[in-house]
């Protein structure tokens, strides 16, 4: 299987964004908290996480997510979820974790959050 890449994009000081390849599982799971860290340690306050060619995710990938959400907000900022499928918004939903996370569909909604536009 070819190795699925995280692609992270600058906005400004405070935004960034990682663009997650069609997979997010027990295989680069930790590339994504490597690179969802690495940007909270350049105090980026909004890690935006574009899923618009997700296709499936794991446990072990939506654990990525849960386990940096906590570090953005206490330092006044977030993590958010945006262009998500209907099949990867259904495991959270499942997990009953849509309100727990910052889910938006759109990078109109996204821009809105962080003030900056996303594209």
């Amino acid at each position: 299987m070819a190795k699925e890449e995280l692609i992270k994009k600058t906005i400004n000081d405070e935004t960034a964004v990682i663009a997650t390849g069609k997979i997010l599982d027990n295989n680069n799971a930790f590339e994504m908290v490597s690179a969802i860290t690495e940007l909270q340690e350049k105090n980026f306050k909004y890690i935006v996480i574009d899923m618009n060619n997700l296709e499936f995710i794991s446990s072990a990938g939506v654990g990525s997510i849960l386990g940096t959400v906590e570090n953005s907000r206490e330092d006044g900022g977030d993590i958010i979820l945006c262009n998500l499928s209907q099949n990867v918004l259904h495991i959270f939903e499942v997990l009953d974790l849509v309100d727990f996370l910052t889910i938006k569909t759109s990078n109109e909604d996204v821009s809105k959050v962080c003030g900056v536009e996303i594209s």
